[in-house]
């Protein structure tokens, strides 16, 4: 199909069917589109809306393209999420040390900031651990630690076609949705903090399809694309097969609000690192409170507790004790062999 023959739909507002979809992807990361093209699909795609089978397309034909781990995905979880909302620590990446530190099997998935000072990618080159390894060496890490990371542009290479177009946007594009279907481990349950609420259900509909066993989309009423503990989230709740809409409350995590000053950003790198160290081992700071939240509803996926305050306190016992920060340790250390 030409150029104009894929975009056409988009700017009449017509939805693709799942092969136009995946045309449209191929032509996107072939390499041969020019950044003024993949900026036209991106901004009629932002117009428009993807909807469910458009994106479950989508993250099939980035799936066919990615650099996967030979893993066992059984009870994986992943914290990845979107990226785009208010401005925050780099929670989901605490949680997930939590949670491992908890013993759910946690395979991270993320990339460099986009639109924020801080990615996960960042923070963790900032405390010491390396990525971008063969994904051999990285599944022996999954297993020697119980959590590996594993950067975005690594596993995606294609994706190198459309990063000029999206840096130049500086907005958020359809990657920022497509990001979090794609954990090159094949992980099936995950924590996907989400910029838009608007966004959630197409994206959880789009997991379910995709094969996905639990997810928790969450939106911080207050911007948040994180757990909020100090108001309301909006969730959508992937559960087997079911998809359906819920509120967590900081009460439903056996919890009292929290001042959000706790999820302010640091400024550097290097002040993000200091900031996620302390979440993950002072149980008392207002960081560590921050992330119990996040960290529970990790738990809560990866099964080992069997409701969200019992998960709460799953985490506490992971930072109090030490064993959240002994991962990112590990992690340090089985990532540099």
């Amino acid at each position: 199909m030409t150029y104009a023959e894929l975009v056409l739909p988009l700017v009449e507002r017509r939805d693709l069917d799942p092969e136009r979809a995946g045309a449209l992807m191929r032509f996107l990361l072939g390499g041969e589109a020019t950044d003024a093209q993949i900026g036209g699909v991106l901004l009629a795609l932002r117009v428009k809306g993807c909807t469910t089978r458009e994106l479950a397309a989508f993250a099939a034909e980035l799936r066919s393209h990615a650099a996967l781990l030979p893993a066992d995905p059984d009870g994986l979880v992943d914290t990845c999420g979107t990226g785009g909302g208010v401005p925050s620590f780099n929670v989901s990446t605490a949680a997930a040390f939590v949670a491992a530190g908890a013993g759910v099997r946690i395979a991270k998935h993320g990339n460099r900031a986009m639109t924020s000072k801080c990615g996960s990618a960042d923070v963790l080159e900032a405390l010491g651990v390396p990525f971008g390894g063969e994904p051999e060496h990285l599944a022996h890490v999954l297993e020697a630690v119980g959590l590996v990371f594993m950067f975005a542009q690594s596993h995606h290479p294609a994706l190198k076609h459309v990063a000029k177009a999206r840096r130049e946007l500086g907005q958020r594009t359809v990657f920022n949705q497509l990001g979090p279907l794609l954990n090159p481990a094949g992980a099936r349950r995950q924590l996907i903090g989400v910029y838009d609420p608007g966004l959630m259900r197409s994206m959880g509909e789009a997991l379910n399809h995709l094969g996905c066993e639990r997810a928790y989309l969450v939106h911080g009423l207050e911007g948040l694309d994180e757990v909020s503990p100090s108001g309301p989230t909006e969730v959508v709740r992937v559960w087997h097969g079911r998809v359906s809409g819920e509120i967590f409350e900081p009460k439903d995590f056996g919890l009292e609000p929290l001042d959000p000053s706790a999820l302010a950003q640091g400024e550097t790198v290097q002040e993000a690192g200091a900031i996620l160290k302390e979440a993950i081992s002072d149980p008392e700071s207002p960081r560590a409170k921050a992330i119990l939240p996040s960290a529970a509803a990790a738990i809560h996926l990866g099964g080992i507790a069997e409701t969200l305050p019992e998960a709460t306190e799953r985490a506490r016992e992971a930072i109090a004790s030490g064993a959240a920060v002994a991962k990112l340790e590990r992690l340090v250390e089985e990532s540099s062999l």
